[in-house]
């Protein structure tokens, strides 16, 4: 900076400057200007002639330096558009002479305060005292001004306005009810959609598992209070009017647009019906979809990041899900009765299967007992008994078995397998 810079600057200042030294310089210029030929006793050199006049000149410029502060208040009092003279007066004597700076206390919100209307409306100057959690964005007529975080001291010009006040801490949203339409042109209702989210910074892209070492638990990003301040989307209420911005309700409103795009892409079965995909699961396909980086990236775009949530629980309609119900009941007790016939069948099959062996295995012995048999006289006769006796010795034989294996199932069903 070059010397006739700096004193170009040094001369804005005393001017311009709001800063107390400044105000209080010009103030002292004013008020004592006029007594310096007396106090530097060159009264009978100068004003030897017009000596007589002198006091009636300090009236007249005192009188002159009231009705320039009075314009001046009436001016500020006119472009705000203020009923009273008092906040103009404050501001004024405040911002031109560096007196009775107002001190304001910022948390959530402003302090309660004689003079935080004044900071709202007109602006500063003012000393904030700003709490941990909190950073306060501040704006001129045409651009930003400054960005300003926890500490006390912190001096706002008379050009700067607080605009906007950015809470630090983590956020907590809830939605107590989200409707949404199938594939298939039913509404279903998700209950309890909870969400935690705060303004964005890069620790929070961090590890969650190293979050809890920060030493700065409320950090904040100058381009996520910028992104936050003035990338809002124009709400629209019911009467058709404009409303104001809500951190909760843009947050909340991407969040919702999840479960309704999962909604508008499924039938209902799909939706209610999860315990039939037993492969997926959906609840951790909904959440998953707010950690993607399109996802986040929307969500920085306002300066937020999320931090948690709950896709909430999903439901239908009474009668809908009655209805289900019947449907879902009908095709359990129609796959019980096939499987149930199905059984029966083979029973059955088996059965006969069975009966067509023995009597197969029956006439095979038969016919072996009959090689190498000489018959008499009477063949006919013969062969007759011989089929009889054969027929009885394989009934025999199969009551014998039965017999045995009815006794082994006996033993067995005994405590020490005695008989």
């Amino acid at each position: 900076m070059t010397s006739s810079e700096y004193f170009t600057k040094q001369a804005r200042n005393i001017l311009l400057g709001d800063r107390k030294v400044y105000g209080l310089f010009r103030l002292s210029i004013l008020v004592l200007l006029p007594w310096i030929p007396l106090l530097l006793e060159l009264k009978w050199k100068i004003l030897g002639p017009y000596l007589n006049y002198y006091w009636q000149m300090l009236v007249i410029y005192y009188l002159g330096l009231l009705s320039a502060i009075a314009d001046a208040v009436a001016y500020i009092k006119d472009i705000y558009g203020l009923d009273s003279d008092r906040m103009p007066f404050r501001h004024f004597v405040s911002s031109f002479f560096g007196m009775l700076v107002p001190k304001i206390q910022i948390s959530n919100r402003m302090q309660d305060s004689d003079w935080k209307e004044m900071i709202e409306m007109i602006g500063g100057p003012a000393i904030l005292d700003i709490k941990p959690g909190y950073a306060v964005f501040t704006e001129t007529l045409t651009s930003p001004a400054n960005i300003y975080g926890q500490g006390s001291g912190h001096f706002i010009s008379r050009q700067e306005r607080i605009h906007e006040i950015i809470d630090l801490h983590e956020q907590e949203g809830a939605t107590q009810e989200v409707k949404a339409t199938t594939r298939d042109g039913i509404a279903v209702i998700v209950e309890n959609l909870k969400y935690n989210y705060r303004l964005w910074d890069l620790q929070w892209e961090t590890n969650p598992v190293t979050q809890s070492d920060t030493l700065n638990p409320f950090p904040f990003s100058m381009e996520a209070i910028h992104n936050l301040v003035y990338n809002r989307t124009v709400a629209i209420d019911d009467q058709g009017n404009p409303k104001m911005f809500e951190w909760m309700g843009a947050v909340g409103g991407r969040v919702q647009g999840i479960l309704k795009d999962y909604i508008s892409e499924r039938r209902l079965d799909d939706v209610i019906a999860t315990h039939e995909h037993l492969k997926e699961n959906p609840r951790k396909e909904i959440q998953d979809k707010a950690y993607q980086p399109d996802f986040k990236k929307n969500l920085r775009s306002i300066g937020t990041v999320l931090r948690w949530w709950d896709p909430g629980e999903f439901k239908s309609l009474a009668t809908i899900e009655g209805q289900f119900l019947s449907n879902w009941s009908v095709d359990i007790k129609s796959n019980i009765q096939i499987n149930k016939a199905y059984g029966q069948a083979q029973k059955q099959a088996y059965a006969e299967l069975g009966r067509a062996e023995a009597e197969a295995e029956l006439l095979m012995s038969i016919i072996h007992s009959l090689d190498g048999i000489r018959f008499g006289g009477d063949k006919t006769q013969t062969l007759q008994n011989l089929i009889l006796m054969r027929t009885a010795q394989v009934i025999r034989a199969l009551n014998a078995s039965s017999q045995d294996e009815q006794a082994h199932l006996l033993d067995k069903s005994k405590p020490n397998g005695n008989t």
